[in-house]
């Protein structure tokens, strides 16, 4: 609604439609009094009567038809501005309505979004963790399959290597027997050669022992003969070491694989007492 000096401007404009009526009233009469001062002829006195009473009322009728109808456009016009205002408040209150949904709506997505996104991590943190888990796992599997793995392989080399060993020591003891009785043999073989040149001195008695620590070549050639021990008889000693010296070789050693020769012969010792020797 516009305003001119605080009064509305339909009051100010049926004001200015009064004035005009009014006025165009008073030109009328005037324009009708100079019209009879003109006419009337000088003989005849104008009388001044009153207002005629129909014609003021018909003014009056018409003032207030127009103020009426004033008053009927300014309340239509306060009415459509009303309605203006009512529409533009309506329309903020919608507007205001729209962007609180769309705020709040923006909000639930916003909300919603970060929902997702939280729940995305956790399920991709649970699946790492499941991973890992499983990894874990694995790793366990593997490494107690590769410890029992090991552990199979390493009875396996113990029960091999005990096999070896019991195969050596089997292999052992057939060679060690093989070898004692070569050994024998071959000892009783020098005993016999010995005992051929032998000779036993007046002297020899019972109970006396004599060892002699005899060296051999590979040959069988006796390298040298030193007794050990003495009998504490000088002519039995003399007997033995001469006994062997007369052998001078024992060509039988000479077939005698060389370890067995190194072992066993190459530094003997021969123990004599008269009661084993039969001359």
């Amino acid at each position: 609604m516009t305003a001119f000096n605080g009064y509305p401007f339909s009051i100010f404009l049926a004001v200015v439609l009064h004035c005009s009526v009014l006025a165009s009233l008073f030109f009328f009469q005037r324009a009708s009094t100079e019209v009879l001062d003109i006419v009337s002829p000088p003989s005849i006195k104008a009388t001044l009567v009153g207002e005629n009473p129909q014609v003021k009322n018909a003014q009056v009728q018409q003032q207030r038809q127009v103020r009426r109808v004033e008053e009927q456009r300014s309340e239509q016009r306060q009415q459509e501005e009303q309605r203006e205002v009512a529409a533009r408040e309506e329309q903020q209150r919608q507007e205001a309505e729209r962007r609180t949904e769309q705020e709040r709506n923006a909000l639930q997505q916003t909300r919603e979004l970060e929902r997702n996104q939280q729940a995305e991590q956790q399920r991709k943190a649970e699946e790492q963790k499941q991973r890992e888990e499983r990894q874990k796992q694995d790793q366990a599997k593997e490494e107690e399959v590769r410890d029992q793995q090991e552990l199979a392989a390493e009875q396996e080399r113990q029960r091999q290597e005990q096999a070896l060993q019991a195969q050596q020591d089997v292999e052992a003891s057939e060679i060690a027997a093989q070898e004692s009785e070569a050994v024998m043999s071959y000892t009783s073989l020098i005993h016999d050669l010995v005992q051929e040149q032998w000779s036993r001195p007046p002297s020899a008695r019972n109970g006396m022992v004599t060892v002699l620590r005899i060296t051999l070549a590979p040959t069988g050639d006796i390298l040298d003969v030193v007794i050990d021990q003495s009998s504490g008889d000088f002519a039995f000693d003399r007997a033995a070491d001469t006994a062997v010296r007369k052998v001078n070789r024992f060509s039988e050693l000479q077939g005698m694989p060389y370890s067995l020769f190194e072992r066993n012969f190459r530094t003997f010792r021969l123990t004599f007492r008269p009661e084993d020797l039969l001359n």
